[in-house]
């Protein structure tokens, strides 16, 4: 036994180190790359590294021993061989594993001593599977000093590498950090190497010459060709893959500089904020917009930019975002509002779009100020719906809102009435004073009819001088009584430069839903309907639908018809006696005006008697009533001489005359009738202006004509009425006497009436006494006289003659 010689051949330990410092690169490299890359992307370049580095550092220690001739036959044993490699494999991927999952000083540690530790194991290991007649005796202390180079060195080679990923050289610092990495490798075999020293035994027995009990420097060969051959194809994948990417990065970059130009040269903002609302970048266009800097932006919250009164909407939208992933927004175009930094708030319209990493969201929304457009749209929509001379709606925008109406009419049940204006005369206003007075005119009365309405009318000019009125939720009642108001407020002259100018205007009334179910057909029947106004005279209104229509035609008639009625000898008076309760004598009678139109038969006085009341044809109606009543019952007194009076209805308007009191002294002249045997009922009407009706009260009783107050109590009554007034008669009206026998409490009110008014001395008359029972209790309340169909219903003059005139004796049917 004794120390063995070796020499190291220079070439193959030149080519160790260069495959140390080879692989080391190649793996570095990879490293660098694994960042970029996810999935399987990033487990195959992690296998590649790994091999890579592993590989290297396998192949430099065998490179290293075939250069190490100590004169003998060297084998290797295959299993610890195979260990060998799979230790520097193994820990160079567990190390770019925690290199990359974590770049803290604690995490470069552990991957330094990784590392290291590979290289060790391998290398001891290795010569653990060395096959000779000879022992391997150590220096520890040279082991340890081998060990604490694999780790110092693989330590600096990764703070070389930490240091590559924020340098601006960083190809410069790889390559540094590959060298330290190639010397630590080189370093701690050859330092190995030295600690140990191989003596010459010949009783060690050398295995048999087979590949599954050594492998001999032949195969050695072969398997350390193998990874350098492996070590130069990684060499030539990355290099492709380097360039690629180099190649991809420089176009990146390009395109980073030219997304960066685009975004600062944009006319719109481009904003960036993170899942936290932070912003992140501000281009200029968005100081611009909103008046700050991205100085003063960027690191605040993007609701700086959202006025107050939708921050809270904006920040609970973007946590449901971050918790749901739940896109509202995102993705499309909406309309918003912004505030800037002076506080006014303008229209902006919003694109924003969402970029995940990992579990962070970050935002990109793309602003546009929307002032001009959003002002040009409601100029246009003013032009396209608005009248340009009254700035009211026009026919387009009038048919969209009635349409709205209509439906929603549909839904709550309203009616909707629709007043279409013509104003009368207007083409001679314009003829004669020029368009531009007429212009003026039409914003009058445009400002007119706006004064009858409420806020939820509306109002649009139809076209020229046509206007139309839409009343959504009204009545027949409330559409007559808004058209009245128009017509009134019209009526009144307007002065336009010193000119007292006059018109009218003629409506037409349609109704929702009985004239029509259509915007277009309710205008089209109310428009009918104002022609048929116009040609009735105008300064009116007319209803389209057909049951007022008709009644509206039949009113028409009557009116015209009743101008002719006295001089047609149509109008014919009937009486109905007045009998006093006690005695069952009649003592008068009650004047009442009776019509027989020639086509529509017999016309009651509730529907003539107001419409002579609204023509003023009352007047000369009633004056011809009085004389007629007044003449028959003169003839009635040459045959009947104890009859008392004649009860004749006196309208305000009749009483209102200013020689009222001439014409009833001139027609009892004319009559030879006694004015005691004159009564003229007088209504509340007429008693309710004191100052006006009392001197021509006591006109007509200083002329001895009796006055009577009809239907007491049945309005505004007041017992002011029996103590200032000069009456003669109270007349109980017939809802007190219809169930006067039934009721205690209409009892009680007659009882009190007639108990009044003869404290008072008044002679008190009950109407409607139709039946025994209730002349029973009238009888019983003391009153002085009664009318109604128990005697007798109202009569022409020859029937009241035959019946109770000529001389007969009265055999009274109501004698209790």
């Amino acid at each position: 036994m004794g120390e063995m010689d070796a020499q190291y051949h220079v070439g193959l330990v030149l080519l160790s180190i260069a495959v140390a410092v080879l692989s080391s690169y190649i793996s570095l490299e990879i490293a660098a790359r694994l960042n970029n890359l996810k999935g399987k992307s990033r487990l195959t370049w992690l296998a590649m590294g790994s091999l890579s580095l592993g590989g290297g550092i396998w192949s430099m220690h065998f490179v290293a021993m075939l250069a190490y001739d100590m004169g003998m036959n060297v084998t290797y044993e295959p299993v610890l061989l195979t260990i060998s490699i799979l230790f520097s494999i193994v820990s160079s991927g567990i190390a770019f594993y925690l290199i990359k999952k974590s770049g803290s000083r604690l995490t470069q540690i552990a991957s330094s001593i990784l590392i290291g530790t590979g290289i060790v194991l391998m290398h001891y290991v290795g010569m653990e599977a060395m096959q000779m007649q000879a022992v391997i005796q150590y220096d520890m202390w040279i082991v340890a000093l081998s060990v604490v180079i694999a780790m110092v060195a693989s330590f600096v080679a990764l703070n070389l590498f930490r240091t590559s990923s924020t340098a601006k050289n960083r190809k410069r610092w790889i390559t540094l950090s590959s060298l330290v990495m190639g010397a630590a490798i080189s370093g701690m075999h050859y330092t190995g190497m030295a600690s140990a020293t191989f003596i010459h035994d010949s009783s060690v027995k050398m295995p048999q010459d087979d590949l599954t009990s050594q492998v001999g420097p032949t195969v050695l060969g072969f398997l350390v060709a193998i990874g350098i051959l492996m070590i130069i194809g990684f060499t030539i994948v990355l290099l492709r893959y380097k360039a690629k990417i180099e190649d991809s990065d420089h176009r990146l970059e390009v395109i980073d500089r030219m997304y960066h130009s685009i975004i600062q040269s944009a006319n719109d903002a481009i904003i960036t904020s993170d899942h936290k609302g932070v912003i992140l970048s501000w281009n200029e266009a968005a100081g611009k917009i909103f008046g700050y800097t991205s100085t003063e932006m960027i690191g605040k919250p993007l609701h700086t930019i959202v006025p107050h009164d939708f921050r809270q909407a904006h920040i609970d939208g973007m946590e449901r975002y971050n918790q749901t992933n739940q896109k509202k927004v995102i993705g499309q175009t909406v309309e918003l509002t912004g505030l800037n930094k002076s506080g006014k708030e303008f229209p902006i319209e919003l694109s924003l779009s969402t970029t995940q990493d990992g579990e962070n969201s970050y935002f990109t929304g793309i602003i546009r100020n929307i002032t001009e457009r959003v002002e040009s749209q409601k100029r246009i929509k003013e032009l396209v719906y608005r009248d340009e001379l009254t700035n009211l709606p026009n026919r387009r925008m009038l048919k969209e809102h009635l349409t709205s109406y209509i439906e929603q009419a549909k839904l709550d049940g309203h009616m909707i009435a629709v007043l279409f204006l013509d104003l009368d005369r207007f083409k001679q206003i314009n003829d004669v004073y020029g368009h531009s007075i007429g212009d003026v005119l039409l914003k009058e009365i445009a400002v007119r009819i706006q004064r009858c309405l409420s806020t939820k009318d509306l109002l649009a000019r139809q076209s020229g001088d046509e206007f139309v009125v839409v009343l959504p939720q009204t009545s027949h009642y409330q559409a007559g009584y808004v058209a009245r108001q128009i017509i009134n407020n019209i009526s009144t002259p307007v002065v336009i430069d010193d000119l007292e100018l006059y018109t009218s205007t003629s409506i037409g009334i349609s109704l929702y839903p009985e004239d029509g179910e259509t915007a277009s057909t309710l205008l089209k029947h109310a428009d009918t309907a104002m022609y048929e106004a116009k040609k009735e005279g105008g300064n009116q209104y007319y209803y389209f639908t057909n049951e007022i229509n008709e009644i509206i035609s039949r009113k028409m008639v009557l009116e015209t018809g009743l101008r002719k009625a006295l001089e047609r000898e149509e109008l014919e008076v009937y009486y109905q006696p007045q009998v006093e309760v006690k005695t069952d004598k009649i003592v008068g009678f009650e004047a009442l005006i009776r019509w027989n139109h020639p086509e529509l038969g017999t016309v009651s006085p509730a529907d003539f008697i107001p419409l002579a009341e609204e023509t003023n044809l009352i007047i000369p109606m009633g004056e011809w009533i009085l004389r007629e009543s007044c003449r028959e019952f003169k003839e009635w007194l040459k045959v009947k001489p104890d009859l008392k009076h004649v009860s004749v209805n006196i309208s305000a308007l009749q009483f209102r005359q200013p020689n009222f009191p001439e014409i009833v002294a001139d027609i009892l002249a004319e009559t030879e009738l006694m004015p005691q045997n004159l009564e003229l009922e007088l209504t509340e009407t007429i008693v309710q202006d004191p100052k006006r009706a009392i001197p021509i009260m006591k006109q007509l009783k200083a002329m001895g004509v009796k006055l009577s107050l009809d239907d007491f109590g049945t309005g505004y009554s007041s017992f002011s009425y029996l103590k200032d007034f000069p009456l003669d008669t109270l007349k109980i009206d017939k809802s007190f006497t219809k169930e006067i026998h039934l009721s205690a409490k209409d009892k009680a009110v007659v009882e009190t009436i007639v108990h009044m008014a003869k404290r008072l001395g008044l002679n008190v008359i009950a109407e409607g006494i139709e039946t025994t029972d209730q002349l029973a209790s009238i009888l019983e309340s003391n009153c002085n006289e009664f009318q109604g169909y128990l005697c007798s219903p109202p009569l022409p003059y020859t029937q009241i003659t035959d019946k109770f005139i000529t001389p007969k004796i009265f055999e009274p049917t109501s004698k209790v």
